[in-house]
């Protein structure tokens, strides 16, 4: 089991259309009320299944929205109160983390993690007092162990990882994006989206054949009365992973 500052998720797709004309069985259940994941053996109903304990356990049946508000929600928030986080989905080609991460207009209940998150941190922002928000976006690729900037001018340029005694490990001259609003965070993720490095396979005609990560560099400054006038700044991180 994950410990208080770490949590780890599984999420079950249903079949696809490959695999229902393949006559493909499901062979996972899923116990959620006791976050518990059962994989059978095909052809062998005589053997008990094999189990697994996680800290959350989603079936087909279960929307993005309802994920976000008991997985992802906590996490954010934080963030919002000067902690970093990181969500990271995991999962071979084909599995559902894009449709996590990125989601669907229609219907809303599967709108993804990333953009209720935009919505999660202005409506923050908008409701503080005493504070000011810097808000930042960067978004890179790691394709054939080789680092790109997907917002970048240079898309293919390839990039220098860093590490630096007080800041640690970065990508050097990575673009950072300022951001205003949920609308210019969607714009933003939609451009390196597109930027991304694509190719077909058998599980996913449009699969990346990378692993991105989209950043939100979040810097905090109270202004209140009781500080002195004085500005006490943090630069807190919410990362997205999708490898």
């Amino acid at each position: 089991m994950a410990s208080e500052s770490v949590k780890v998720v599984v999420r079950c797709r249903p079949l696809n259309d490959r695999e229902k004309a393949m006559n493909c069985k499901t062979v996972i259940s899923i116990d959620s009320s006791h976050c518990q994941c059962f994989i059978e053996k095909p052809g062998a109903t005589e053997e008990p299944p094999k189990q697994f304990t996680f800290d959350g356990t989603y079936y087909i049946n279960h929307s993005t929205e309802q994920i976000y508000n008991e997985i992802a929600y906590p996490l954010v928030e934080g963030v919002t109160e000067g902690y970093n986080g990181t969500i990271f989905a995991y999962g071979q080609t084909g599995s559902g983390k894009s449709f996590t991460m990125q989601g669907v207009l229609d219907p809303p209940s599967q709108r993804g993690i990333i953009p209720r998150a935009f919505e999660h941190i202005f409506e923050t922002i908008q409701c503080a007092e005493n504070t000011k928000f810097l808000v930042r976006a960067s978004y890179l690729e790691i394709y054939k162990e080789e680092i790109r900037d997907l917002l970048g001018k240079e898309t293919k340029q390839k990039m220098e990882l860093k590490e630096h005694p007080e800041r640690g490990v970065y990508v050097r001259d990575l673009s950072m994006h300022t951001v205003h609003s949920v609308g210019e965070c969607e714009r933003i993720m939609d451009q390196g989206w597109k930027n991304r490095s694509v190719g077909y396979t058998l599980m996913n005609k449009d699969s990346s054949r990378s692993h991105s990560i989209f950043t939100i560099h979040l810097e905090i400054c109270n202004t209140g009365w009781y500080l002195n006038h004085t500005y006490i700044t943090s630069q807190k991180f919410l990362i997205f992973n999708v490898f």
